[in-house]
């Protein structure tokens, strides 16, 4: 293949475009964008809201944070430095913010802070920070799909989003030395798995178009084959941010059909803005939409939704600054990217793009190490808590990359009240499981040692820290690999009161605080914030009507005012301290973020209240609707408030204890 030539006057027209690009497509899609998708499509030619400075943008802000790490820690920036800046610079907890930065306080690392107990994984956050990647990997796809992977899986291990991210990075990478939309989209979509909802969604938008099929009914038909409720779902968003592309008949024309797709319309629009901005450089956008918002980037610094930014905010200083990273990067790498002034920009460049090695071994439930000349990798097996009524599995994955074989001894050092079992085929008959196992691990190969462990109820903490000890033989000793088990959630259920109704009276005295467990119901625990009741809404294998209660007690270390949240599918009412504090509005899809901003949550099932030292008693009455309705779920968050910053609320509440009860303390 003849080498990629980044032309730098070129270059800087187009990462200039990308920025203003993005910008526009932001501001134009931001005001409409809503929790939940709506059927019937929007109907914009023009912004419908444009304040003086544009209106400021996680699209675009998070990728200033990202930026400054990259300048801060150099090319080969990992997830792990990422997740840094998320404690550093991110205040606002929207989604799967709030909910990674909760996994990252309590010691979880990427890919796992983004997979467990997310219920967005396969959401938004993730696909509309691709462009800093693919600008300063102009014409390097594959190195643009690692740093957006390297993004994406710090909030989304194990989604669609993910995917997502790699898509938009490996187009727009593309779109620096190629402007034919059909091959960009090709390249893009051969990056990722042909299995995903992403790759399924996009390829039919693109086989309906061919077809002939008008831009309405395109849209319809996604809408019909990839429907989500919740606006951020980000296969069927891809599906429309290619749509707007498809359709648009310029600039302004195709960032308005992404948008009145509907869904999440900012990010659809600003990623498309994106990457018209770079086919086509600053130079070629049209004014109309480019000087009302001007060459500075608007952001949440002044709410407080951002801190620490050091990233310059004029798109001039930034693109100058970017341009500039992108030679490094390409030098770092030693990509073969030829940077230059006097030859022209490579154009009409088809690269062949493959799906990244990287996706094969990724393992979002997995956190790998390299240590002591072995690469280790911890696995949970179903989510990373330690539960009080049964084991949590973890594995131990041992690979040897050098030439001859290594001897290895391997211990777990466990918390007190906790103990495991390892499997029997691995450990000998004679062996505890607390004691040293003794292996060899051949050259090139990989060993898996498995795990199952169990703690006592009352030593359970919100985190809990494990240590495997590996020494090699003849070789220094390797640092411990840490093993982090979030506490999980202790409840109890009741039994279904079959066709009764949230007025209903069920013989529960609603307003009394539980010193002793409740007669007849049943002990729970749960790995994260999904109250996993569905099946207490059947009987005789068939889906009833009724009221099933929850019973939940919260130690707080000190008075805080926090957001409650039971979103659901169907109702509720929420007790706390024995007095209802609310109640469902209306009837919406589950939508399970920690609650965020003045208009909480779901709209619907979020309230703002006060937590007291000490105990406090957390009681749930939810109604079904039946076999009439679709299944019964719900979740159960606790956000935290900030009077600085209004989208702060939500944050991840530390300092609380809930797997106990008042009658075992």
């Amino acid at each position: 293949m003849r080498p990629v030539r980044i032309n730098r006057e070129t270059f800087r027209d187009k990462v200039m475009g990308c920025w203003l690009g993005k910008n526009a497509g932001g501001t134009l899609g931001e005001p409409l964008e809503g929790k939940f998708g709506q059927k019937e499509m929007f109907h914009v030619d023009w912004y419908p809201s444009l304040p003086e400075g544009g209106i400021p943008n996680d699209d675009l802000e998070l990728q200033l944070i990202w930026f400054q790490k990259l300048k801060e820690k150099g090319p080969g920036i990992t997830s792990a430095d990422l997740a840094e800046s998320w404690m550093d610079c991110v205040s606002y907890n929207f989604d799967e913010y709030g909910l990674c930065k909760e996994n990252m306080q309590k010691g979880l690392l990427p890919p796992v802070s983004g997979w467990h107990n997310n219920a967005f994984k396969d959401c938004m956050g993730s696909p509309i920070r691709s462009e800093i990647w693919a600008c300063i990997c102009p014409g390097a796809p594959e190195r643009a799909a690692w740093y957006a992977f390297q993004d994406a899986i710090v909030d989304h291990g194990g989604g669609e989003s993910v995917y997502g991210e790699i898509f938009n990075a490996v187009l727009e990478s593309c779109a620096f030395v190629n402007s034919d939309k059909f091959e960009l989209l090709k390249a893009a979509l051969s990056a990722i798995p042909k299995s995903s909802r992403t790759f399924q969604c996009v390829k039919k938008s693109i086989d309906n178009y061919h077809a002939g099929m008008e831009y309405e009914a395109n849209r319809n038909d996604l809408v019909e084959h990839f429907y989500h409720p919740v606006a951020q779902y980000s296969p069927l968003n891809l599906g429309f941010q290619t749509i707007g592309w498809l359709y648009g008949e310029d600039f302004g024309d195709a960032i308005c059909k992404a948008v009145n797709c509907g869904w999440d319309t900012d990010c659809t629009a600003a990623t498309l803005g994106a990457v018209l901005g770079i086919i086509g450089g600053a130079s070629a956008l049209p004014q109309k939409w480019i000087e009302p918002l001007g060459y500075e980037i608007a952001t949440n610094m002044t709410t407080g939704g951002i801190r620490n930014l050091t990233a310059p905010t004029n798109i001039r200083e930034l693109t100058t600054l970017v341009c500039q990273e992108a030679e490094n990067v390409a030098r770092y790498w030693n990509s073969g990217i030829c940077f230059t002034d006097a030859e022209p920009m490579s154009r009409n460049m088809v690269l062949h793009v493959e799906k990244p090695d990287f996706l094969d071994s990724y393992e979002p439930n997995g956190i790998a190490y390299s240590l002591g000349g072995l690469k280790e990798t911890v696995c949970y097996e179903e989510h990373a808590a330690i539960l009080g009524d049964r084991s949590s599995k973890i594995s131990l994955w041992l690979e040897n990359p050098h030439p001859e074989e290594k001897e290895a001894e391997v211990s777990l050092e466990l918390p007190e009240g906790f103990s495991c079992s390892r499997d029997g085929e691995i450990l000998p008959e004679n062996m505890s499981a607390e004691e040293s196992i003794r292996l060899r691990i051949p050259a090139g190969e990989k060993v898996i040692l498995r795990y199952e462990i169990s703690a006592d109820p009352e030593k359970i903490h919100e985190t809990n820290l494990c240590w495997f000890r590996i020494r090699i033989k003849g070789e220094p000793v390797i640092p411990a690999v840490p093993v982090v088990l979030t506490g999980g959630r202790r409840w109890m259920v009741s039994e279904l009161f079959e066709d009764r109704t949230l007025d209903d009276d069920c013989g529960i005295c609603e307003e009394q605080i539980f010193l002793t467990a409740p007669e007849g119901w049943k002990e729970q625990w749960n790995p994260g914030n999904d109250l996993q009741v569905s099946g207490c809404f059947e009987k005789d294998k068939n889906r009833k009507s009724g009221i099933v209660y929850a019973l939940h007690q919260i130690y707080s270390e000190e008075d805080r005012k926090v957001v409650l949240g039971v979103p659901n599918n169907g109702y509720m009412k929420l007790f706390l301290n024995g007095q209802m504090i609310h109640r469902t509005k209306e009837k919406v899809p589950l939508r399970a973020n920690l609650g965020n901003g003045g208009a909480l949550g779901d709209l619907s099932n979020y309230v703002v209240t006060e937590l007291k030292k000490g105990w406090n008693q957390i009681l749930i009455k939810m109604q079904s609707d039946g076999a009439e309705s679709e299944p019964y779920m719900a979740h159960f968050t606790v956000g935290g408030m900030s009077d600085v910053c209004v989208k702060n609320h939500g944050m991840p509440v530390m300092g609380l204890i809930r797997s106990r009860f008042i009658w075992g303390w």
